[in-house]
């Protein structure tokens, strides 16, 4: 009988363990099969990113190119056909001293006025020369010249990019 006990203890044993290691391989099924779903979700994430990321690159570059165009309808950028050309605009005053009042006025003036760029000033025999870059153009320049300065001179002839005055012995 004693046998009998130990052998249905072995039995019992063996049913226990042998239930004990099928719950443990299957927790390891469990665990195999929840590893493989966290895989896959991470190569779908990982698939939707790469996808997402290049849909952005894609959106971002169309949206630059959109700005580029609706700002050249407004007149931004650097590449606006329609922009007035600078150009370059030259005065000369004949019979005038070099050290003369009024061409240090006209000089100080043009040089101060908004969109005047490169302003330089020459002189030989009695003519001053005054170069500048202008995209308004000569007429428009000597327009903005005060009338008290204007009046030191007389106009001889004038064009878009020129201007020849001489001086007024009688301002």
């Amino acid at each position: 009988m004693k046998t009998i006990k130990k052998v249905w203890l072995v039995m019992l044993l063996f049913a226990v363990g042998n239930t004990w290691s099928q719950e443990q391989q299957a927790k390891e099924k469990r665990t195999i099969k929840e590893v493989d779903q966290v895989q896959k979700t991470s190569e779908e994430i990982n698939e939707t990113t790469a996808a997402t990321t290049a849909a952005v690159k894609s959106t971002v570059a169309n949206t630059k190119e959109t700005l580029k165009e609706v700002g050249s309808l407004f007149g931004s950028g650097k590449n606006k056909k329609d922009r007035k050309n600078k150009e370059q605009v030259m005065i000369t005053i004949q019979q005038i001293d070099y050290d003369n009042d009024y061409l240090a006025q006209l000089y100080d003036y043009i040089e101060q006025q908004k969109g005047v760029k490169n302003p330089s000033k020459t002189y030989s025999k009695g003519h001053a020369s005054i170069s500048i870059t202008f995209k308004e153009g000569a007429d428009a320049l000597w327009q903005t010249v005060p009338k008290q300065v204007r009046n030191a001179f007389e106009l001889i002839t004038m064009d878009r990019k020129s201007v020849l005055l001489q001086f007024s012995d009688n301002p």
